[in-house]
């Protein structure tokens, strides 16, 4: 494996544009020692799809970002003109793909500089990996993972490498039920339900930066409130499990404002034939726990 394409996808929303070029920096830096190194990414092409209301960049900043860091990444910057979230900006994005591996990560996310020599291992070891996932500092997901192996339930894609035939094959991200929250879970599912492995490479490490609040856990908006309980009943339902959706419909039905609109939502699509096609019948691959989509091992 020499020369590899390899695209990074980014949603931008409302980003501020110093915070883009340092996250470019980092990327470039890590192309710079993976020739070093000899490593198998030696160039990037970047797609910043731009979710905001007006335009975060002209075409005179991205032509001097391309300037400042041609040798090692190029630059497309994509307006939507709409709000796409994560997975459907993502999908709209990949249409133009024309690489081998996909790096799907927030625009906030600085990269080490190891990176893709880290990232690009488990696909030279073995043929049966579908993602690979980077350790996020200073703040990450505990969910457990096999200590030898890396396999690990799902991949949360604030940064993770995907083959862009697999990405192809599943149909990209679940777009019609997932608009911010979930659309990894899900895809790491389906994942595994076509026998491919999620991997998490701890020494392919970045910093994703956070909100925090002041007992140090991550501090999320309103929006942020009501997708992640919409989310968690599409994917309580589209894998099968009534049980755990009853009870979420009974708690969210006199919960918060977010959690209330969220059930309504969902008895919308419910009575308008609209909700998606069951998978996981046999409960082998979905692991739920009480409120989450893993066992944690902290």
């Amino acid at each position: 494996m020499e020369n590899l394409k390899l695209r990074l996808q980014t949603i931008l929303y409302y980003n501020e544009v110093e915070n883009l070029e340092k996250s470019l920096a980092s990327v470039a830096k890590a192309v710079a020692v993976s020739r070093e190194k000899d490593g198998v990414i030696t160039h990037v092409d970047v797609c910043y799809g731009d979710a905001s209301a007006e335009p975060i960049l002209t075409e005179d900043k991205v032509a001097e970002l391309n300037s400042k860091y041609g040798e090692y990444i190029t630059l497309e910057y994509m307006f939507f003109g709409f709000n796409s979230g994560t997975s459907k900006g993502q999908n709209v994005m990949f249409e133009s793909c024309k690489a081998d591996y996909l790096l799907a990560m927030n625009p906030d996310v600085i990269l080490c500089p190891e990176f893709f020599l880290e990232m690009m291992k488990p696909y030279l070891e073995r043929d049966d990996v579908g993602m690979v996932e980077a350790k996020q500092c200073p703040l990450e997901h505990p969910k457990i993972f096999d200590p030898k192996t890396g396999e690990e339930p799902w991949g949360a894609m604030a940064c993770v490498i995907i083959p862009c035939k697999v990405f192809a094959q599943l149909g990209g991200l679940d777009e019609k039920n997932f608009f911010l929250y979930c659309d990894d879970v899900d895809f790491s599912f389906r994942l595994r339900l076509n026998g491919y492995k999620v991997i998490y490479q701890p020494r392919a490490f970045v910093y994703h930066a956070k909100r925090v609040d002041s007992k140090g856990g991550v501090e999320p908006t309103s929006a942020e409130l009501y997708y992640s309980a919409e989310a968690a009943l599409l994917m309580a339902y589209k894998y099968s499990d009534d049980r755990r959706l009853k009870r979420f419909l009974e708690l969210f039905e006199k919960g918060s404002e977010q959690q209330r609109k969220a059930a309504d939502e969902f008895y919308r699509r419910k009575e308008n034939g609209l909700l998606t096609e069951r998978l996981d019948k046999d409960h082998k691959i979905a692991s739920f726990t009480e409120w989450g989509y893993s066992e944690n091992r902290y």
